[in-house]
């Protein structure tokens, strides 16, 4: 079994840690002749989860998580809190492009076929109005339970 160490600590406003995850069992990943994953290929889990990316914040590495976005394929994609820093956006307004961007990617995995599962965190707490209906083929939910076999 292959694993892909990813920092994901740059995608958001956390602490740096990294953590392991598994592709899915019948990913094919597309490496250089060297074992590095070639240019412009993409790796392919059952699950992805991200978390406290606050778009809507200066501090937001959006670029990063665009660049996850778009050479990661997955089965399902959890948005587990703070996606959109709604505490940030009352105090002022700050959407650039690459904010946009990430949005689009999202719905667009959606529309492709990934299930993407919204779970509102306490800055994004005004989604939790919208728990139980879809966006764009976002399902929106108070908690979700992944289960591994």
């Amino acid at each position: 079994m292959q694993w892909l160490s990813l920092p994901f600590a740059v995608l958001g406003n956390v602490a740096k840690s990294t953590a392991a995850l598994p592709p899915a069992p019948a990913a094919r990943l597309h490496e250089s002749g060297d074992g590095n994953q070639a240019a412009g290929s993409s790796h392919r889990y059952r699950a992805i989860f991200i978390s406290d990316i606050h778009l809507g914040t200066r501090g937001c590495k959006a670029d990063y998580l665009l660049d996850f976005l778009r050479h990661t394929e997955s089965e399902r994609l959890y948005l587990v809190g703070d996606v959109i820093d709604g505490w940030a956006l009352k105090k002022g307004f700050y959407w650039p492009q690459t904010h946009n961007d990430v949005v689009q990617k999202v719905l667009r995995k959606a529309r492709k076929g990934t299930q993407v599962i919204y779970v509102p965190g306490n800055h994004d707490e005004a989604g939790r109005q919208f728990v139980g209906l879809n966006f764009g083929d976002i399902a929106i939910c108070s908690e979700a339970v992944h289960t591994l076999l």
